[in-house]
């Protein structure tokens, strides 16, 4: 319970500065996805669940004040989430490129289907200049913003990871009797 309420504050952290930092830092008006990074961050180091839970808060932050179609980011975060779970304990956390990879991807991908769910369907068919415009060079700076928060998240999933381990540690074994 404890670590659940400390991920919404995080989330919440990074909603923040989404919303206000975003636009001081933006350059030539892209900014990064901050609230795109928490769900892979978390299914990466937490697993399935917590990237799942990270994806759908911060989904639902971002449709709140962004999106028109409430639900749509949720719904994707929750996706990558789940998918950035698969890689939970199979890579030692101390490789930075397969989380790198994993953000760089959740990025394209979604920046991708918001084109066809906004853009494209509305008959705006020039994905290159999207692409070039709009979703590589926010791919890339969001990447560039993940490696520098990498190491503040890994720590706070390894802090929680040990009191979980305490807990089950303290129990007592019942067994079969």
């Amino acid at each position: 319970m404890k670590r659940k309420i400390t991920e919404l504050i995080i989330i919440l952290f990074f909603y923040i500065m989404q919303v206000s930092a975003a636009r001081v830092i933006s350059i030539a008006n892209i900014s990064p996805n901050w609230l795109i990074i928490m769900p892979v961050f978390f299914g990466f180091f937490c697993g399935k669940n917590d990237g799942m839970f990270a994806g759908f808060f911060a989904g639902i932050m971002y449709d709140l004040f962004y999106s028109g179609l409430f639900g749509f980011t949720a719904l994707i975060f929750i996706y990558i989430g789940y998918f950035s779970g698969f890689f939970y304990q199979k890579y030692e956390v101390r490789e930075v490129l397969i989380p790198l990879a994993l953000v760089i991807t959740a990025d394209f991908g979604y920046g991708f289907i918001s084109y066809i769910g906004n853009f494209l369907l509305q008959n705006r068919l020039n994905v290159g200049f999207f692409m070039s415009r709009f979703i590589l060079p926010e791919v890339v700076y969001t990447a560039l913003v993940s490696l520098l928060i990498y190491h503040p998240i890994h720590y706070f999933c390894v802090i929680t990871e040990q009191g979980k381990e305490r807990k089950k540690k303290g129990k007592i074994d019942e067994g079969s009797i």
